[in-house]
């Protein structure tokens, strides 16, 4: 989830590069009902990616404290462009990694077999 055309479709092609599939959405309203959707039909995504600023929109952290009401074993990434600093707050519950802008292939493969590794 980014607000961003140029960050969401970049991620979009890193993750498929990567060998998975990725569905993308503009603000937190739009992951949660995509993240919803697919949880009732029994088809959860393994995680998340969550811009942390949203311009007059749902953040990462309001986006993730969300998910957790829904599906408390959600494994989510904080997506910044002001550097390497998660939010603080009960919001993260050990459920997030953090990948700063712009993305690196390799840091953000790092970050994501990290956060899915915890799943197990």
């Amino acid at each position: 989830m980014d607000d961003e055309d140029i960050v969401r479709n970049v991620a979009g092609k890193m993750l498929e590069f990567l060998g998975y599939r990725a569905t993308l959405a503009r603000d937190g309203r739009e992951a949660l009902d995509l993240y919803r959707t697919r949880l009732e039909a029994g088809n959860p995504f393994s995680a998340v990616i969550l811009d942390m600023v949203v311009p007059g929109g749902l953040d990462g952290s309001a986006t993730l404290a969300e998910l957790l009401g829904m599906d408390p074993g959600v494994k989510a990434i904080f997506s910044s462009g002001y550097g390497e600093t998660a939010p603080d707050g009960s919001a993260l519950k050990g459920h997030a990694g953090l990948v700063a802008k712009p993305y690196e292939l390799k840091t953000l493969a790092g970050v994501l077999e990290k956060i899915l590794a915890s799943a197990k």
